[in-house]
């Protein structure tokens, strides 16, 4: 066999789900998942055992000013492991320190972050028409009562007639009638006033029918503001900081930067060693309400794990994604393992296990693919408060205004 029984020590450290790593009390490091499964698969063929070692800073590799890595390239630089699982991001810098094995699988650095929710919006009984739409209504009725009142007053000096005017003339009434959908009585016989109406009346129908059918289409299918979905909108946003790890690839990649999007995400950013656990990064994404650069295989897991646990779409994967990424395992500069171990790293990539230990681990993320606002999919649910907030807050409006109406009328008889 090709390695004869050899005993090999493997680098291995925290990233679900390519390696689920813990250390016992008594020191023995044991990991298990997707990276472990290839392993055991390469041992099987190869013929050689090993053991996991886990680096004492817990980082991946990052280089120092003195040209030494950290974390397990360290480790492969010093020799201190015969490989490292990782997978790692095939980055140059860390091609100086250490050699690759071929690609086992292309993924990209995606932006995960709190789900954006539906908040309470007063204003919503007006979102369904623009700003310049309720501009130009208001103008509106003010140019047709003023048409009107020049009209009747027109027709009174030239026409002349009570009788006549009363018959013809322009009720300014009409004008709100038609904008509140109330019923018009008195109908004008004369030509003039009849298109007049009618024409404002189409105007109203119009009207009314898009202010209903947006308005019912926001209330069924509601719009929740995405605010964040590019590492451009995190850094004009300026809400949400980005948690940067400390040694990982996108940690190395920002702190390169020395002017431009990157520099200014990382400024304000909350930088924080490797986590002994990886639920307790998730747990800190929920609570403190950060901004994470992880790779979308990490995101689709924990996304599809939070969901089965809680039922819930607690996060948001941004639509562009940054840093596209071939993995693969890390060996020492020059090491006659790595023919070995590629040989059948390439015959599990092209049958497809690779692909399949991975995205079984996101069996349940499809439900939180949707935009916020919209993952229940089609199904209809009662209205609740927030959805008509807006309706209480224009009918408090309106009845304090008819009241402070009623206390100067009050006032203005008493006079």
């Amino acid at each position: 066999m090709a390695l004869s029984g050899r005993h090999l020590r493997v680098g291995c450290e925290l990233w679900l789900p390519w390696s689920n790593t813990t250390s016992e009390p008594d020191g023995i490091v044991k990991t298990s998942g997707v990276s472990v499964d290839m392993l055991n698969i390469i041992a099987k063929k190869l013929n050689f055992t090993y053991s996991f070692y886990r680096p004492s800073d817990r980082e991946w590799g990052r280089e120092l000013p003195n040209g030494s890595f950290t974390g397990m390239i360290g480790m492969c630089q010093k020799n201190e492991v015969d490989v490292a699982l990782g997978p790692f991001v095939m980055a140059w810098d860390r091609y100086q320190a250490a050699d690759y094995s071929t690609p086992i699988h292309y993924d990209e650095y995606g932006l995960i972050l709190p789900r954006p929710r539906r908040e309470v919006d007063l204003s919503g009984v007006a979102k369904p028409l623009s700003w310049q739409v309720w501009m130009s209504l208001g103008l509106s009725i003010w140019v047709c009562l003023i048409i009107g009142l020049v009209m009747n007053q027109i027709r009174k000096r030239f026409v002349g007639g009570n009788r006549l005017l009363e018959k013809e003339k322009i009720q300014m009434s009409w004008i709100i009638r038609v904008v509140l959908a109330e019923t018009v009585d008195r109908l004008p016989s004369g030509p003039t006033a009849r298109i007049y109406i009618i024409t404002w009346m189409l105007v109203g129908l119009i009207m009314q029918a898009a202010y209903s059918g947006v308005l019912i289409s926001l209330l069924v299918v509601p719009k929740v503001p995405v605010p964040v979905d590019s590492v451009e909108d995190l850094a004009s946003y300026g809400k949400i900081p980005l948690l940067v790890i400390i040694g990982n690839y996108v940690h190395n990649i920002f702190s390169k930067a020395k002017e431009g999007v990157y520099k200014e995400v990382l400024d304000k950013a909350i930088v924080r060693r490797n986590f002994a656990e990886e639920s307790l990064l998730w747990a800190t994404l929920k609570r403190e309400k950060v901004a994470l650069f992880t790779p979308v295989i990490g995101i689709l897991k924990h996304m599809s794990d939070d969901y089965t646990l809680t039922g819930q779409c607690n996060f948001y994967l941004a639509k562009e994604g940054i840093l596209p990424a071939h993995y693969a395992l890390a060996f020492p500069k020059k090491s006659d393992l790595i023919p070995h171990f590629n040989k059948w790293l390439d015959a599990q990539k092209e049958s497809g296990i690779i692909s399949h230990s991975i995205f079984r681990f996101t069996t349940n993320v499809t439900a939180c693919m949707a935009r916020p606002g919209k993952e229940g999919g089609s199904d209809l649910t009662a209205l609740t408060f927030m959805d008509l907030s807006g309706v209480f807050f224009a009918f408090g409006i309106g009845t304090g205004f008819s009241f402070i109406i009623f206390i100067i009328e009050i006032v203005l008889k008493r006079i």
